[in-house]
């Protein structure tokens, strides 16, 4: 579907500042009409200099009338800033959507492996949705990476998916000098999955973040014994290895 991405015109329904340097925007579309896109894909932001600026969707596509991103300000990502400040002051901007090849159109047989960094959350939230409109009925793990618990900027979201959905939810730290009382898992964020992959062996991973990270993971899991056909992200798309 990424070459299906169309320009729409939608109104800044909502910005907000949700957790530190990160905003969660909604965004609606000015005609009324719905708008397509799969759970995991992402859109593009066009800045009045015609520069497209890309984030992931971070909701499934309902009746099309709302989608949601979470945008992240921090320091030396002057870029982010630019387009956070740009929505603030517009009543409408221009998108296009939808684009990426990373995504979920259906249940799967097998379970899911959602692994995000920081922000990386937002891809993986909207697949998880996706998997309890759709009622898939397979098992569903997400890890959620953050160099200390404050990243965690949703942080009752997963806990209830874990309560009320059965997902496994895996938040891992890995500043260990962080001051905090933090008591869960430290460490990198593939280290994580490793600890658990005798019982992943049949998953399909989904991975979100740094080029270094998602390479770091793949290459991981591919030593560990998934296939890499079973390993998915934007990353090999648009920062391919040479």
């Amino acid at each position: 579907m990424s070459d299906q991405a169309v320009q729409r015109t939608v109104k800044v329904e909502r910005l907000s500042n949700i957790s530190g340097d990160i905003y969660q925007v909604i965004l609606v579309p000015a005609d009324g009409q719905p708008m397509f896109w799969n759970a995991g894909q992402y859109l593009e932001v066009v800045m009045p200099t015609g520069y497209p600026c890309a984030y992931s969707i971070a909701s499934a596509a309902t009746d099309g009338l709302s989608l949601e991103l979470h945008i992240q300000c921090f320091p030396g990502h002057e870029r982010a800033r630019e387009v956070v400040d740009y929505l603030q002051a517009s009543e409408t901007v221009n998108i296009n959507i939808p684009k990426g090849d990373c995504f979920i159109d259906s249940c799967s047989d097998n379970p899911l492996v959602f692994i995000a960094a920081g922000t990386g959350f937002a891809q993986m939230k909207a697949m998880i949705e996706y998997s309890f409109m759709n009622g898939c009925p397979h098992p569903v793990h997400l890890y959620w990476g953050s160099r200390n618990p404050t990243g965690f900027y949703m942080p009752s979201l997963p806990i209830y998916w874990a309560s009320e959905k059965g997902i496994h939810y895996h938040p891992v730290v890995s500043d260990r000098d962080a001051e905090t009382d933090w008591e869960g898992r430290h460490g990198l964020l593939y280290q994580a999955v490793l600890e658990d992959i005798a019982e992943l062996m049949s998953a399909h991973f989904y991975i979100s973040g740094s080029p270094e990270m998602v390479y770091a993971t793949l290459d991981a899991l591919v030593e560990a014994g998934i296939p890499e056909a079973h390993v998915h992200s934007d990353v090999f798309a648009y920062c391919p290895r040479k």
